[in-house]
């Protein structure tokens, strides 16, 4: 499903919200302008030039202004107020391991970013860290930001996801033509991302995690029990040959044709997990409520699997021109 995943920094990686709400009271403190933390909260996340315009009504001159004090005060404290959420490096490892491209796509600073992933040893995940350019205002819109980080992915962004922790992630991803994961432990709100049209939701990092490995997950877990003598390097970045015909690892039968299609309809199970496959990898992954034989041969596309939740069972229709398979087979 993905291959690459833009991470948004401030309450997606990293709690930065201590040393940037200090900035910005130092920055409004400047102009006689007082504001409860709580309120403050909103500038978390969309570029300073915006949000002080926006929140406070100044021209872009006091903006500029303020944004360099904002800035005297991060350089010196700030980004070290500031620390990786609880789990974050060891997902950013999995991810790795899996095989999976990492890039940071930020609105802050580039030169700050890295310095700030640098100092938490978070910077090796990544393949690329994106930021705002110095002096270039348009460069630290969300979605230039993300382009920016496509044009180091090349011309197929299909399997490109944003993950981020405000509305403005969101948008900038949607804007850029790539979905995005508004994830909740941050700075925004599920109200947020409905309004913003987010295509997903992660509740926590187990969530977030559930999400990106998903498909990886899956692929090892039908490998294990259905792929006797297939090499697990293979499935790391959920691309193979085939996956077909089920090598049971207890040695056992295996349906083919007519009999394979008799056996899986006769099953009884409300949900099972399903995935898409072929020479490119796994293309789409879910889960899905009981399904025919029938409606299986009529998705068109590569290899359709459904395979128990437990992966107890699997069904395999295959596309082949009609001479290879249906395959079923059941370990108990």
């Amino acid at each position: 499903m993905w291959k690459t995943i833009l991470f948004d920094l401030d309450g997606t990686l990293t709690d930065s919200a201590p040393g940037i709400l200090n900035s910005i009271s130092c920055a409004l403190d400047h102009f006689g302008v007082h504001m409860e933390r709580e309120e403050m909260m909103k500038f978390i996340g969309p570029p300073l030039l915006e949000s002080l315009s926006e929140y406070c009504g100044f021209s872009r001159e006091q903006s500029l202004a303020a944004i360099e004090k904002f800035r005297e005060y991060f350089t010196e404290k700030g980004w070290l107020e500031n620390a990786p959420y609880p789990g974050v490096a060891k997902l950013l490892q999995d991810l790795r391991m899996a095989g999976l491209r990492l890039m940071v796509a930020t609105s802050k600073p580039e030169v700050q970013a890295v310095r700030i992933l640098k100092h938490f040893g978070l910077a090796e995940y990544f393949d690329r860290i994106f930021g705002a350019p110095a002096g270039n205002e348009d460069g630290a819109r969300k979605a230039s930001v993300i382009r920016r980080a496509l044009s180091y992915v090349g011309n197929d962004t299909s399997s490109v996801v944003m993950v981020g922790d405000r509305w403005h992630d969101v948008t900038g991803a949607h804007e850029a033509g790539i979905p995005c994961i508004g994830v909740l432990y941050g700075y925004g709100n599920r109200k947020e991302f409905e309004e913003a049209d987010a295509e997903f939701v992660a509740e926590d990092l187990a969530a977030l995690r559930h999400l990106l490995l998903f498909d990886v997950e899956l692929a090892r877990g039908w490998v294990r029990a259905f792929g006797a003598g297939m090499d697990m390097e293979r499935v790391r970045e959920a691309g193979y040959v085939c996956l077909w015909p089920p090598k049971p690892r207890n040695g056992a039968p295996v349906l083919e044709g007519e009999a394979a299609r008799q056996a899986f309809d006769a099953l009884s199970y409300d949900t099972a997990f399903i995935f898409q496959g072929g020479s490119r990898g796994i293309t789409r992954t879910g889960v899905t409520a009981r399904i025919t034989a029938a409606e299986l041969a009529r998705i068109e596309g590569f290899d359709i699997y459904v395979v128990d939740r437990d992966f107890r069972w699997t069904y395999v229709h295959t596309h082949e021109d009609g001479w290879m398979g249906p395959y079923f087979c059941q370990l108990d």
